[in-house]
């Protein structure tokens, strides 16, 4: 990437968080161009329900000092939970409480362009997290989808049951560019009987990374903990 595109990036991540109080909802990460179906949950533009504290939520210091911005009801639904094939799971009617947040992480120097994280938790009743978790599961091996055009391709690079990292593959056009794959990483877990996901869906045209993801699904599972 040249300065010029750094520069463009860094500025474009200060209009982000200058318009974030005013309502609006940007999305700097590559556009998704296929369809998905509305997250079936609690809508995320609500505070956080009951049963799903402020502490169970990624905290500043777990994402370089970045704040948690409210996301829209739908904005990447396919993420919240992952859900390769859209629409619903029959686990969805055991959740009980949901929220969806973002963060504008800050590139790890200053010269670094920042990238945007979404976490999404939810509480079900006794066994539906399980069930969840089993359902993304064999969705993620039956949808694997491609990088044809309005295609994303899902690629399962750990699991280990409960927890699960994967890879989403998207054929992007950025300005003028020729077409390139973009890759987002996004780790899912259940903590007792709650489901979360920390996605990292990059910046414009620029990958997620694998190694954040590692890092804040561990840091996300221990303050679900808080979830009761």
């Amino acid at each position: 990437m040249t300065n010029t595109r750094i520069r463009r990036a860094v500025s474009a991540g200060l209009l982000v968080a200058a318009i974030a109080g005013c309502g609006s909802s940007p999305d700097p990460a590559p556009a998704a161009q296929v369809a998905s179906a509305p997250a079936p949950s609690v809508p995320a533009s609500a505070p956080a329900p009951a049963g799903i504290p402020a502490a169970a939520l990624l905290q500043p210091e777990d994402v370089r000092g970045a704040t948690a911005e409210t996301l829209p009801q739908g904005e990447y639904a396919y993420v919240r939970p992952l859900r390769p094939c859209g629409g619903r799971y029959p686990s969805d009617p055991t959740r009980t409480a949901a929220v969806a947040k973002r963060y504008v992480v800050p590139g790890s120097t200053p010269e670094t362009v920042p990238t945007v994280v979404v976490q999404f938790i939810g509480r079900h009743q006794p066994g539906g997290a399980a069930r969840q978790i089993q359902e993304i599961d064999a969705a993620l091996k039956k949808c694997r989808g491609g990088l044809a055009e309005g295609q994303r391709k899902w690629d399962v690079i750990e699991s280990d049951g409960d927890t699960m990292l994967v890879r989403i593959g998207q054929r992007f056009s950025y300005a003028d560019e020729e077409p390139a794959t973009v890759n987002h990483y996004a780790a899912l877990a259940r903590v007792n009987d709650v489901v979360v996901v920390v996605a990292d869906m990059g910046w414009e045209n620029m990958d997620g990374s694998e190694k954040l993801v590692r890092d804040l699904i561990g840091k996300a599972k221990t303050r679900a903990e808080a979830v009761h």
